[in-house]
């Protein structure tokens, strides 16, 4: 994001703020220039844009489609052609991987592992971060845990979530972003691991209350970010509505001072709260239970798509950190056959649902809009002050 770093006068504009002693607004940035003998500049916030995705599935079906029988090799980049625009339009973009990575011979459920080119085509999609604390953390054992980190750091691709050993963890607990005069700190927690225990040395990061206290401690004394996102595996798959066990850990985060809170793992989309300060709230939270599925092969409707979720933040004349604004983008999986071989796109849903002539048959178009429907019927209903964006 740009931001006017300079404000320049020229001898005619301050002739005529002399004249005048007036005040100037030009766009949404306020510059008070109060006489040609005291001049004043409050400059523009410091803001940041993040992004954040649900879940990246590994399916069968996927490898196989992205698998080129000319080069032998597995190309991922064409599903991320039409939703690249939107994952670029942020300055930092998140998402959670659920595979584990480089594992052969290459699977999908119930134990994930896929090729290194699908992370690098994540990343080439303008994806920056990645987190891998999930269910399906330790599907290949400590091969999977160990392999997958060091392709992710092969690929200069920046990961929380899950660590080689506790040496590893406590030297980087978070993915810590550093940019636009921001210091923010995300961490990453699963409620498990499918009964597959990590091997030690490994670490997974679970949802465990004193873990969690201890790690946010060590985070603030050490790190001393500006504020801490916590991005979560966790809730009932399939699922339209937070579980109670949902409610409470995000409670728990807010009495620990982390107020906003990212989750994934449903597999469907659930609603999204941004509560303000009121005389309820002492300090605005937020909390999106469930980003859905980004891109999988699951076809049952709803599972069929979800949301990314914009958020923005600002900081105040105080250097203290604000919620700007935050809204949700809904996205769907389309899977046509293209000259006898299946493709993945994962599509804007609200551009596509104008554009019915792209799809090759009526009823995938019908399904997505199947799915448009409910996300806005669900998310209308239950949201608190998030929208959709187009």
């Amino acid at each position: 994001m740009k931001h006017i770093k300079n404000i320049i006068c020229c001898v005619a504009i301050g002739a005529f703020l002399v004249s005048c002693g007036s005040k100037i607004k030009k766009d949404d940035e306020k510059v008070y220039l109060a006489t040609v003998n005291e001049k004043e500049v409050v400059k523009k916030p410091d803001e940041i844009s993040l992004l954040f995705i649900g879940d990246f599935m590994g399916h069968m079906d996927q490898i196989n489609a992205a698998y080129n029988k000319e080069t032998k090799t597995y190309e991922y980049d064409s599903c991320f052609s039409k939703i690249k625009p939107i994952l670029s339009d942020a300055d930092v973009t998140i998402g959670n991987i659920e595979v584990t990575l480089g594992v052969k011979p290459y699977s999908g459920y119930p134990q994930f592992s896929s090729p290194p080119s699908y992370a690098a085509a994540i990343k080439r999609a303008g994806v920056d971060a990645l987190t891998t604390s999930n269910n399906h953390s330790c599907d290949k054992g400590k091969k999977g845990v160990e392999r997958t980190i060091k392709i992710l750091d092969s690929l200069v691709i920046p990961h929380t979530g899950t660590f080689i050993n506790p040496v590893e963890k406590t030297k980087n607990p978070a993915y810590v972003i550093n940019q636009n005069n921001f210091k923010i700190a995300v961490i990453n927690y699963t409620y498990g691991t499918n009964s597959i225990d990590p091997t030690p040395p490994n670490v997974v990061n679970y949802l465990e209350k004193e873990v969690i206290k201890k790690d946010i401690t060590f985070i603030k004394n050490g790190i001393q970010p500006d504020e801490i996102i916590a991005f979560l595996h966790w809730g009932d798959q399939y699922k339209d509505l937070p579980n109670t066990a949902q409610k409470d850990m995000f409670s728990y985060f807010k009495s620990l001072g982390v107020n906003i809170v990212i989750g994934a793992h449903p597999h469907v989309l659930q609603p999204m709260k941004w509560n303000k300060k009121d005389s309820v709230n002492t300090k605005e939270n937020l909390v999106v239970y469930s980003l859905g599925n980004f891109v999988s092969h699951q076809r049952t409707f709803p599972r069929d798509g979800g949301a990314v979720f914009k958020l923005s933040l600002i900081k105040d004349e105080v250097n203290k950190v604000k919620i700007k604004d935050a809204k949700y983008c809904l996205t769907w999986v389309y899977e046509p056959i293209i000259n006898d071989k299946k493709e993945y796109y994962v599509l804007p849903a609200d551009e596509y649902s104008k554009k019915p002539d792209f799809f090759t048959k009526k009823k995938d178009y019908d399904k997505m809009m199947r799915f448009i429907k409910h996300a806005r019927t669900l998310l209308g209903k239950h949201n608190v002050n998030i929208p959709e964006y187009y």
